[in-house]
């Protein structure tokens, strides 16, 4: 969990010191989001750091490396590290995408962008704690930056 508060505060630096000058919007979601019940926050964080670690690590991830070894026809199927690293940026991509929709209709590029690039760097940092620590380290991660960026967020505006 202390890895992902680390990685959530070093992200919401990066969003209130750098990103929401640029594009606004994004102070628009943490005021929202601080205008929540605190435990309707929490409900939030625990769903997201167990359901997206399941659905993006352990299956997915899981998934797109072992398809990848078996069509490249690796010894034994077992997916080299390059096969394991392109798995990760393509589950990241993906978790990136599905954050999207949250953010309503009227999203700008620039704040597409973002929230793209955001959610994919974070999908990353995920998907190695995944490999090398397993999926409650990175169920425990996640809820760490989401605590950052949930609880902590809101309080910086």
């Amino acid at each position: 969990m202390a890895v992902g508060l680390a990685v959530g505060l070093v992200m919401l630096a990066v969003i209130r010191l750098v990103i929401e000058p640029v594009v606004p919007g994004i102070a628009k979601r943490m005021a929202a989001a601080g205008a929540l019940p605190v435990w309707r926050r929490a409900a939030i964080i625990y769903v997201a750091a167990v359901g997206e670690e399941l659905i993006f690590r352990l299956f997915l991830l899981s998934a797109i490396a072992g398809i990848a070894a078996r069509l490249l026809r690796l010894p034994r199927q077992v997916p080299t590290p390059a096969v394991i690293w392109m798995a990760n940026g393509l589950s990241a991509l993906l978790f990136a995408g599905v954050h999207l929709p949250s953010w309503g209709g009227a999203l700008s590029l620039g704040l597409a962008l973002t929230v793209i690039t955001l959610n994919a760097v974070g999908g990353v940092v995920l998907g190695y704690m995944f490999v090398n620590r397993g999926i409650v380290a990175a169920i425990w991660t996640h809820a760490g930056a989401d605590c950052a960026i949930q609880l902590i967020g809101p309080l910086t505006g």
